[in-house]
């Protein structure tokens, strides 16, 4: 069977393939797991200088967390699998090498909140970004109510975040989310390669020390427990197990009305 997290190493680049295509990459705990083996891998081998993530099967470069593993989950055990993806965003966003990821496809949820977590972002013009949970009667659990408002600003993440609306590649850049214009399909892998090659050629131990600045005015981990707890309140909730009902179900959630 094949793992859901793909791993292989190019030069001095990791290059981790989230590889759930019939999911559309779907982030279990299976898959957080795996990730955060490969990222203490890399932070412990100094002969890696970056990292590339993407998506398998062309889709999705993740579509979330997996809702079939929160459904009838009490407050207790979402908020135990809410903090293990909270811990592995973290440890993406503290990685010593810079991390790249490369989106084709869509990020939602889990997704974004992957991608938001990555020091750099590129993405395909057929990509779109968003953070769905409003629509679920859910709340965003893996930092991405702290992050989204960070990558680009309070205004367009308040929106994003309270309509539940996804936004388009070319939006992204222009609202900052991405590190470069949006590339076509076919250019993307290889794009994203030669740029996890080219800081890969780069002092690792500056790199460090860049990233260890940039991450000074992130996330508190109080604030990121806040998140966690308010989001397992939400899923454990009788319109949060609707919505997620409605999800798995392809139907429209019908929400407790007063």
């Amino acid at each position: 069977m094949t793992p859901p997290v793909r791993a292989r190493t190019e030069g001095r680049v990791r290059h981790l393939t989230l590889d759930r295509p019939g999911a559309l990459n779907a982030l279990n705990r299976e898959v957080l797991d795996l990730l955060a083996a490969e990222l203490a891998a890399v932070r412990d081998d100094p002969a890696i200088g970056a990292v590339l993530i993407d998506g398998a099967g062309g889709r999705a470069f993740c579509a979330g967390a997996d809702l079939t593993e929160l459904r009838g989950a009490d407050p207790s055990a979402a908020h135990a699998l809410l903090r293990r993806g909270q811990q592995v965003m973290a440890a993406v966003e503290a990685l010593p090498v810079p991390v790249v990821a490369a989106v084709d496809g869509h990020a939602l949820g889990g997704g974004c909140e992957l991608a938001l977590a990555c020091p750099l972002v590129l993405a395909s013009d057929r990509s779109s970004f968003g953070l769905p949970e409003a629509r679920l009667g859910l709340v965003p659990g893996y930092g991405g109510t702290l992050r989204l408002r960070r990558a680009i600003g309070r205004a367009p993440a308040m929106a994003m975040l309270l309509t539940g609306r996804p936004i388009p590649a070319p939006t992204a850049w222009q609202l900052g989310l991405l590190s470069a214009p949006p590339e076509k399909p076919a250019d993307l892998a290889a794009v994203a390669a030669d740029l996890a090659a080219e800081i890969a050629g780069l002092s690792r131990a500056n790199l460090a020390l860049v990233l260890e600045s940039a991450r000074s005015s992130a996330e508190s981990e109080e604030a990121l427990r806040h998140e966690a707890a308010l989001a397992a309140l939400a899923i454990s909730s009788r319109d949060g197990q609707e919505g997620i009902a409605a999800f798995l179900g392809k139907r429209s959630p019908r929400f407790a009305r007063p």
